[in-house]
């Protein structure tokens, strides 16, 4: 189903009452369809034929025909720390958005310099260009190495923090930063699914690093839940975000999992259920459609050479994939039924086309890192 939010494809409105009866894209579509035959079918009725439609609506009808699938496929998704020459069309795309949104100042480390230290106030967003810097002093207690494509500190767009790890240069290093309070004042007016979407591959992002991780360190059945085994209530959920407003920073939930709780306390990302066994994505096969989702409860096997991951609660699943047009990299199968917030493809990329270039480019660098920490995992 459609978020309440999507006033492009609400049906059956009551004078004086909200909207219902909200249908998915490719219901639409197919209604659309079954109007045309009927208008046609009137018109040799001998009915009065309809009057054209403007420019406007030609124009609305047009764009929601078009495949979207080119949004984010045409930037640059090239694999591994050794195609780190191939990014440079990517970071020539940030520059350019960037300096038009008039944000982000390019900055380049040395070996051994640090971006950010554990405990500070996470007050930027970096978009890692070009080189590797590593992680250290994480709560996973396992060092962690990213090249280009990543977004680090993206927890900062969302709410400020303070810094969970420490991250220093490996080499030559050249990264972007944002403030973070200028992007949240940008997206703040924003009533789209476009934060949610940000909110997703963020959490994507840190899920993949956090599997990959285990997976190097030699973790034993590793797993993976932001919030445990615990499911919240509607009432729950909300208190946990305004309570969270309250506490100091490094306090409570950490920003990651308070992402969670808002995708899950949010109404634009519908629930839906989904049966055990079930399978959710196959590696060298694309999303072709399906909704991305996010587990609510419920567990999955992630599957990808010689290692089995459990997923649960607040895991992303075919997000990064589906923007991007790229093909899953792990396997995806359900262990249990799940019960799941999705967003819904179609939608998605018809909100990242309508974004300011900004929050485009922003997006497809959380796609290019996740798939290329994805494949790093692979060997």
């Amino acid at each position: 189903m459609t978020p309440r939010t999507d006033a492009a494809e609400r049906f059956f409105i009551d004078p004086g009452r909200p909207p219902v009866g909200y249908v998915s894209s490719s219901l639409a579509r197919i209604l659309e369809v079954e109007l045309g035959r009927a208008l046609a079918a009137l018109a040799q009725a001998g009915a009065q034929e309809p009057a054209p439609l403007d420019r406007s609506t030609l124009a609305t009808l047009e764009s929601a025909r078009r495949p979207k699938r080119s949004v984010l496929s045409k930037m640059d998704f090239s694999q591994g720390e050794r195609a780190a020459p191939a990014a440079a069309p990517q970071a020539q795309t940030l520059s350019a958005q960037l300096a038009d949104a008039a944000l982000g100042q390019a900055r380049n480390y040395d070996d051994g310099a640090v971006l950010f230290r554990r405990g500070e106030q996470a007050e930027n967003v970096f978009l890692l260009l070009a080189g590797q810097v590593r992680g250290s002093d994480r709560p996973a207690g396992t060092d962690a190495t990213v090249g280009p494509g990543q977004v680090l500190a993206a927890h900062s767009l969302f709410d400020g923090a303070l810094h969970t790890e420490t991250v220093h240069a490996l080499g030559q290093v050249q990264a972007v930063l944002l403030s973070s309070a200028e992007l949240r004042d940008k997206l703040a007016p924003d009533t789209s699914m476009l934060a949610s979407i940000l909110m997703g591959l963020s959490l994507q992002q840190y899920m993949v690093a956090e599997l990959s991780s285990q997976a190097a360190s030699g973790q034993p059945n590793p797993s993976y839940s932001l919030l445990g085994e615990r499911t919240y209530t509607g009432p729950e959920l909300q208190r946990e975000l305004v309570e969270a407003k309250t506490r100091q920073a490094g306090e409570g939930m950490s920003v990651e999992q308070l992402m969670c709780v808002q995708l899950q306390a949010g109404e634009q990302l519908p629930l839906a259920v989904l049966r055990g066994g079930q399978v959710l994505g196959q590696a060298g096969h694309a999303p072709d459609g399906a909704p991305a989702l996010m587990i609510v409860s419920g567990k999955v096997s992630a599957r990808w050479g010689d290692h089995a991951v459990e997923l649960g609660q607040g895991s992303v699943i075919g997000l990064a994939e589906a923007l991007s047009d790229q093909p899953f990299a792990w396997d995806y199968t359900a262990l249990q039924d799940l019960n799941v917030r999705q967003w819904p493809v179609e939608r998605a990329l018809q909100q990242i086309e309508r974004a300011a270039p900004l929050w485009r480019a922003l997006a497809a660098h959380f796609c290019a890192g996740i798939a290329r920490r994805q494949q790093e995992a692979l060997g």
